[in-house]
């Protein structure tokens, strides 16, 4: 049969929803096996329900059986799917546990650690699947879903997933024999598809992040859990983890991910002494008491859920309205799972707060951050996080574990990103000097909102004169773009230490009729000036460090007159300082 012939249902499927499912059947006309990559919150589940919709519907009028399996490993995965299938009032029965089974219907919802035990393995069997679609398909390289492939060599497969990452880079082409893709998460939030974010981290280079930096990794690739334990679970870096929620979403509703049952208990508790009804809940939490927690949360009678390992995936509640980070990891699929988590949109909620405690966009970056997933798909993109030797460097030479030595003024928390005005007032020393990760088309609309650039419409514009905009490197690590009295400064994006030809969100930008800078031969007070600005210091102090000039001669413009070849008067502009700067060549 032609799958791309069959009649598509798509009146309640979004438009991004309706192209992936067409070219989930096209690609079944080529491949037995597809694997599909969308965003966490962006309808997966919505999607492959109206992908067996269709199917059911064809085989139905063409009078043709087909039985047709979905499968997940998690109780709240099994329940979110049922509820979906319950909205298009499609029958089903379950093969999980003890529930009862209803082998008669077409569609099975099926827990991968059931589906292969010794009672249940015959009558798998005798189901001859057609289908089988497997949740969270990030998990389907284990040797179980292999299994329970092979079981069904004819049958046409569909994973789903928004992250196609292993620890160890492995191929997803053992399993699937083509990729459908979906546009970034910045895409979706340009639409209004996924809630926007402000995201708050620890600093790259505090005590807190080198700790981090000095736990050792497990043969799985993820950081020791009672390493993890032992490093982070203390009096000190708890009270901070509250301090940052305080500050930053206090009253509002969310889920912090913690290291293991000990900590999310302790956490709950802390959080709970201070008037923050808050509860503790993990995989041990009996089933019935994990439900009516949920509920709880759902309701508004809980506001925070501390949990272990449970809201990763498919947990559905869009008015979260924060995601505390409080558990390290080397996992960029669990970072992404667990921001997502917030990312969903209801009526009512403008943006959602990232805590980033343990310093994962130091690792990661931002969650919507460009990443290529077809090159992960395939096991070619080797980028690797740092290893043991590197991160051992990165530790601080003084006991990294003994958070009493920690240098306070370094451990304040950094405003990576913020959509709102209320982050032009924030304390100098909490923005983020470390450089955004996203398209440099992004980068633009964020620099413009966060500067508060003014808009003209398209009879405005036309009636300003023409301006040249200029761009030149600067230290082969910034983009600088614009004009004398307006420009913008983005990051050079490497890959292996080479440029790859594009940009990340901009770090600086420069309006001269906000503030107009203007440098003198009074080399105390241009570096005065620049001092009273801190993104404008870290910018020319970190070019100063690469280019390896002592910050003194770049501030003094005779000095630096002399060292470029060029001509730098008293009253020179910011623009013309760093296009001389950009002409040292060590």
């Amino acid at each position: 049969m032609e799958h791309k012939a069959i009649r598509r249902d798509n009146g309640n499927l979004r438009p991004h929803q309706a192209e992936a499912k067409r070219k989930i059947f096209e690609a079944w006309d080529s491949y037995d096996s597809v694997l599909l990559q969308m965003p966490t919150g962006t309808g997966k589940t919505y999607l492959f329900t109206s992908v067996i919709n269709d199917i059911l519907r064809d085989y139905k009028e063409r009078r043709e059986e087909v039985s047709i399996l979905v499968l997940a490993h998690r109780m709240e995965l099994l329940d979110q799917i049922s509820e979906t299938l319950a909205k298009f009032g499609i029958p089903h029965g379950f093969i999980q546990g003890n529930r009862e089974e209803q082998f008669w219907h077409r569609v099975q919802i099926g827990s991968i650690m059931s589906m292969l035990t010794e009672r249940r393995y015959h009558s798998t069997l005798r189901k001859n699947f057609k289908y089988i679609i497997a949740d969270e398909a990030h998990h389907t390289l284990a040797d179980t879903y292999r299994r329970l492939f092979e079981l069904f060599p004819k049958a046409k497969k569909l994973g789903v997933t928004a992250t196609p990452w292993r620890f160890n880079h492995e191929s997803f082409t053992n399993l699937y024999q083509h990729m459908v893709g979906s546009p970034d998460i910045s895409w979706f939030i340009a639409r209004g598809l996924l809630a926007d974010f402000d995201y708050v981290s620890i600093r790259p280079d505090s005590q807190l992040q080198r700790m981090i930096n000095n736990v050792d990794v497990a043969a799985t690739g993820d950081f020791v859990n009672s390493d993890l334990d032992r490093a982070l679970n203390n009096q000190r870096i708890r009270s901070r983890i509250y301090a940052s929620y305080k500050r930053f979403a206090k009253g509002r509703k969310g889920i912090i991910y913690a290291i293991n049952r000990e900590h999310a208990a302790r956490l709950a508790e802390l959080y709970s002494s201070h008037g923050v009804p808050a509860v503790a809940i993990d995989c041990e939490t009996p089933k019935e008491e994990r439900r009516d927690l949920i509920s709880r949360f759902k309701s508004g009678e809980i506001k925070v859920l501390v949990n272990v390992e449970i809201f990763t995936e498919g947990f559905d509640c869009p008015d979260v309205e924060f995601i505390q980070l409080a558990r390290p990891t080397r996992s960029l699929a669990l970072f992404l799972q667990q921001v997502g988590r917030g990312l969903r949109v209801v009526d009512g909620k403008q943006k959602t707060i990232i805590l980033d405690n343990v310093g994962l966009y130091n690792y990661f970056g931002l969650p919507d951050a460009r990443r290529n997933w077809h090159k992960y798909f395939l096991g070619i993109d080797r980028d690797q996080l740092p290893d043991k030797k590197k991160r051992t460097q990165l530790a601080s030479v003084d006991n990294p574990r003994d958070p009493a030595r920690m240098d306070e003024d370094n451990e304040k928390m950094m405003i990576v990103r913020s959509r709102s005005k209320a982050s032009e007032d924030a304390d100098a020393s909490e923005i983020a000097d470390k450089p955004q990760e996203s398209d440099a088309a992004h980068s633009a609309e964020v620099c413009d909102e966060t500067t508060n650039y003014d808009q003209k419409d398209e009879e405005e514009k036309e009636s300003v004169p023409a301006v040249i905009i200029e761009d030149f490197n600067l230290c082969n690590y910034y983009l600088v773009v614009g004009t004398e009295r307006k420009f913008t400064v983005y990051p050079i994006k490497k890959s292996r230490g080479k440029p790859t030809g594009d940009v990340g969100s901009a770090v600086y930008a420069y309006n001269a009729s906000e503030k107009e800078i203007l440098l003198t031969g009074d080399v105390t007070g241009n570096y005065d000036l620049i001092e009273s600005d801190y993104r404008l210091n870290t910018l020319i102090s970190f070019a100063a460090s690469m280019l390896k000039l002592n910050l003194e001669d770049v501030l003094s413009l005779e000095t630096l007159s002399r060292l470029t070849g060029t001509t730098l008067r008293h009253g020179c502009t910011l623009f013309e300082f760093l296009k001389a700067l950009s002409r040292y060549n060590p």
